[in-house]
């Protein structure tokens, strides 16, 4: 729910990312402030205690409030599994293998001892996979959740001094919303559940387990619940995990918030100093990627979810701009869908110059959006070796721009699809490139986003690059703001930008 910008370019300099990690998606699709023995004085000293814990966030730029949340559960992604600790999901150099199933790795004595509570059933189990490979991440984080319920309602939980260490919540995993019967219903839904479950039962044992139905509303309330857990630097997915409380807010395709995690430590962020962060009736944050038209934001919500989203963004008619056709005459975007526009029906007038734009040149833009959102779907692109994909994608985005808008989404995918396959040597092009999707960026995210500070910081480097200083200190200095706002001035990626602040200062 998985984030981040609109880049993802070879150029070593620019923030390698793609989609926002601080949102809730349940499929693939964040910070240095709490690590080690720095846990709330609360959490360590109470194993009854289960509340949030606050942090006060007075930085430079950002005397703002945050809240800080522990996770119920939690799991690496498979393919991090060697990267980082499975407790503190630290990213030391020389991890230690569990010497029971030599497959689980900690930074050491302490953080094996303290995730010995979520790993004791894993390990009898990883013992027995013989060189197999280890369950999915769906399997591992339900098999913990499992075990983590079964500890509770047995009355051992509360026995074990350590046992909510860096667990706490307010609510009960059973308080959580869970959809069980929509889920129970949806076709795709139940099929999935039965291959978790298959897999869960053979890798831990039917006996370890509760029962099947058990299982089903706790993965009900995970499936539903659960967050994207990212990297120190806000970068990449590295697991997921279920927040009781953080998952009390809901979701808006205008957030206010953002999240980003410290190894499994979860903090939501304001984007703007009038955020009453306590009250989960006016503060919401992004459940899903938002570079997306409202019809895709829409469809996501309502498949995962089952909620027909009405925020603000999504009630707002002028957010079709992103599926905006070109007016032939002013060249100015025309909107097709909405309220305003009468789309396959009759011809649709621009409202700039008066223009009658024909029925077929509408249904000219609309086959074309679906073409690109098919190739885009299909992954065609890995396909073909780089400089045919990058001539295929130039090409596109030739044909496209005369019948496209410039802040069109579906254009602007073709520009995220095209950036990673630019030669780094290219710096015009790459420049280019971003700032030709900045006005959708702008559409798609709110001020202080950090998707939007990195797309910043990008067209700042570049144009550092480029020897632009004028406009490299511009772009930098709004990064810059932005960064230390949301993340704090002493973040990782706020250090980086102001590194190349400072080097296009130096111009």
């Amino acid at each position: 729910m998985a984030a981040h910008g609109i880049t993802r370019t070879p150029a070593n300099e620019l923030a390698t990312v793609e989609y926002p990690v601080g949102c809730r998606m349940p499929v693939t699709e964040m910070l240095s402030e709490w690590c080690g023995d720095h846990r709330s004085e609360a959490a360590t000293n109470s194993p009854t205690h289960r509340g949030m814990s606050t942090l006060v966030g007075m930085e430079s730029e950002s005397p703002v409030e945050r809240l800080v949340f522990y996770p119920f559960a939690y799991a690496l992604l498979d393919d991090e599994l060697t990267n980082y600790c499975w407790y503190c999901l630290g990213d030391e150099e020389s991890l230690k293998k569990c010497s029971g199933c030599s497959r689980a790795q900690f930074c050491g004595k302490k953080c094996q001892s303290l995730g010995w509570k979520d790993h004791k059933i894993e390990c009898k189990a990883l013992k027995e996979l013989a060189g197999k490979n280890i369950p999915d991440v769906e399997v591992r984080l339900l098999g913990r959740i499992v075990a983590r319920h079964q500890t509770i309602e047995s009355g051992k939980a509360d026995k074990d001094p350590t046992f909510y260490l860096d667990h706490t919540s307010r609510r009960t995993i059973m308080e959580l919303a869970c959809h069980t019967e929509k889920m129970r219903q949806d076709a795709q839904a139940w099929r999935k559940f039965e291959s978790i479950y298959e897999r869960l039962t053979t890798f831990y044992g039917q006996k370890a387990l509760a029962d099947k139905d058990t299982v089903f509303e706790l993965h009900c309330r995970n499936y539903i619940n659960r967050h994207a857990i990212s990297d120190k630097a806000y970068l990449k997915e590295i697991g997921k995990g279920l927040y009781l409380d953080l998952c009390a807010y809901d979701h808006s395709c205008a957030p206010n918030t953002i999240y980003s995690c410290n190894g499994f430590i979860a903090t939501l962020r304001p984007l703007s100093s009038n955020v009453n962060i306590h009250d989960t009736t006016t503060t919401f944050y992004s459940y899903i990627d938002l570079f997306a038209s409202k019809e895709q934001r829409k469809r996501m919500l309502k498949e995962t979810w089952y909620f027909d989203c009405q925020c603000s963004r999504c009630s707002d008619d002028t957010e079709h701009v992103l599926t905006s056709a070109l007016c032939d005459s002013c060249k100015k975007p025309l909107c097709i869908f909405g309220s305003r526009a009468t789309a396959h029906a009759q011809d649709t007038t621009c409202p700039n110059c008066n223009t009658v734009c024909s029925k077929e040149r509408v249904m000219e833009a609309v086959k074309t959006m679906r073409f690109i959102d098919r190739i885009l779907e299909r992954n065609e692109f890995d396909l073909m070796s780089t400089a045919i994909a990058r001539n295929f994608l130039s090409d596109l985005l030739t044909r496209y721009a005369t019948i496209l808008s410039p802040v069109n989404i579906y254009y602007c995918r073709l520009i995220q699809a095209i950036i990673p396959r630019i030669d780094s040597t290219d710096q015009e092009d790459l420049l280019g490139y971003h700032l030709d999707a900045l006005e959708c960026m702008k559409v798609c995210y709110p001020l202080n986003h950090p998707a939007l500070a990195f797309h910043l910081m990008n067209i700042g480097i570049l144009c550092t690059n480029l020897n632009k200083k004028e406009e490299a200190t511009d772009y930098l200095t709004q990064s810059q703001s932005m960064l230390n706002f949301v993340l704090g001035d002493d973040h990782f990626m706020s250090n980086a930008n102001r590194k190349h602040l400072d080097r296009a200062n130096a111009l």
